[in-house]
């Protein structure tokens, strides 16, 4: 079965090194796992590592794996992770000794929160922060500040059905699992308690949290750090090659319609990297993967492999046609190896005029749409390339920190917490 995922035998012959690369970091990310398992902390206190004055104590609610995982099978490739240490250091330069709750706590662990603090930021717009009105309602003397990874719920939640629909649309009577509905965050309630609202959404995301009146502050995500593309990789790109590169949620991040599309277009090449667990998704498209020459299911990627250095450096496009992003982080990830992107609005990307927009999800529409992109000029196709890699610089580890550290400070000196 996995081979047949892998999509034919000569496929796995031509990447056959990556291939156990490819293995090795499957094993190293499954050992991770259970090193969290063992060792994660719901709860680490008085973290003051890059604190030279106290000027106040905060409260950060996100995740403690970077804490303890900092230096023990740890490359940074998981941008949340690194990004969650980088905000308590941020918090410490900035003067305060930081509180770090885990997405994983639990209710018990909430009641011994005690009103001490003086900012709060922790994630909630999506389900792994279904603990921040709970935080936030019993903290009135911070400031509290929702740090929203995604669109808003509510509007998420319907664009996400929305596309679950299109796809029963097209294959009635199938029975099959819609993924990544938020289901444990009433964002209306949690809006009561927040003051601030940090986001890594573009002005499209940014849109949809409008309506609660807040103070807005935009920030830019990171990628892995050890990513970058060279000259010659980018001349040597082929504009007959695109990678679908997604995590969970296949549907809602579009896999169906790319698959679709080039079951269609026999001249084109796809790479697929996608996690291989939804089989209710497999059942349906593993016979067509097993038939299409064209199309290559290479499951899970990681980004350190050397697979997935070898099909970023070939492919031309990355593409994501999905429906609920706060911004793809596969997208912005690719882009530093100089994949142009093609997506939808809902990825939340700004593609300036390097990138290509999906307008229409139709699927006769999308043929025509990637048809039309591969066809472009070579000089075009490069200038392209490079644009693309040029604008990643904004998705980067340092770009994150200075633009998270700059929202930060305008909240502190605005709310005069120095003051007190």
């Amino acid at each position: 079965m996995l081979l047949k995922r892998l999509n034919k035998i000569s496929v796995f012959l031509l990447f056959r090194n990556s291939f156990y690369d490819t293995i090795y970091c499957m094993f190293v990310k499954y050992l991770k796992l259970g090193i969290r398992k063992i060792f994660r902390r719901k709860f680490i206190k008085n973290f003051k590592k890059f604190c030279f004055k106290k000027n106040g104590h905060a409260l950060l609610y996100y995740k403690t794996d970077y804490f303890f995982l900092n230096g023990i099978l740890e490359d940074r490739s998981h941008t949340n992770e690194w990004e969650s240490y980088e905000i308590a250091c941020i918090l410490n330069r900035l003067g305060f000794w930081v509180d770090i709750a885990d997405r994983t706590i639990n209710l018990k662990d909430i009641e011994k929160i005690k009103d001490k603090y003086d900012i709060f930021i922790g994630i909630g717009a999506g389900d792994s922060g279904k603990h921040f009105k709970n935080i936030a309602s019993k903290l009135n003397s911070a400031i509290r500040v929702l740090y929203a990874l995604g669109p808003e719920p509510n509007l998420s939640n319907k664009i996400t059905t929305e596309r679950h629909n299109f796809f029963l649309e097209r294959h009635p009577g199938v029975n099959i699992t819609v993924r990544r509905l938020i289901k444990e965050v009433d964002i209306d309630d949690s809006m009561k308690f927040v003051d601030t609202i940090i986001t890594n959404c573009n002005e499209r995301g940014i849109e949809g949290y409008k309506k609660f009146k807040k103070n807005i502050k935009r920030i830019w995500l990171s990628s892995y750090s050890k990513l970058n593309s060279s000259f010659n990789e980018i001349l040597s790109k082929d504009n007959k090659k695109f990678l679908y590169f997604g995590g969970n949620g296949n549907i809602t991040k579009g896999l169906d319609l790319v698959i679709e599309a080039f079951v269609n277009l026999p001249e084109l090449e796809l790479y697929i990297g996608a996690p291989e667990h939804e089989e209710d998704f497999n059942s349906i498209y593993d016979p067509v993967l097993s038939t299409a020459k064209n199309i290559h299911f290479l499951g899970f990627m990681d980004v350190k492999s050397n697979l997935y250095k070898k099909i970023t450096s070939e492919c031309g496009y990355v593409i994501l046609p999905s429906s609920s992003e706060g911004c793809a982080t596969s997208v912005t990830t690719c882009m530093r190896r100089s994949l142009i992107p093609v997506v939808t609005k809902e990825a939340g990307v700004d593609i300036g005029n390097f990138g290509y927009n999906i307008e229409d999800i139709n699927i006769d529409k999308l043929i025509e749409k990637i048809r039309k992109i591969s066809g472009s000029n070579k000089e075009e196709f490069i200038q392209r390339c490079f644009d693309s890699y040029i604008e990643s610089f904004k998705y980067t580890q340092e770009n994150f920190s200075f633009t998270f550290e700059k929202v930060l400070l305008e909240i502190i000196l605005n709310k005069k917490i120095y003051a007190k």
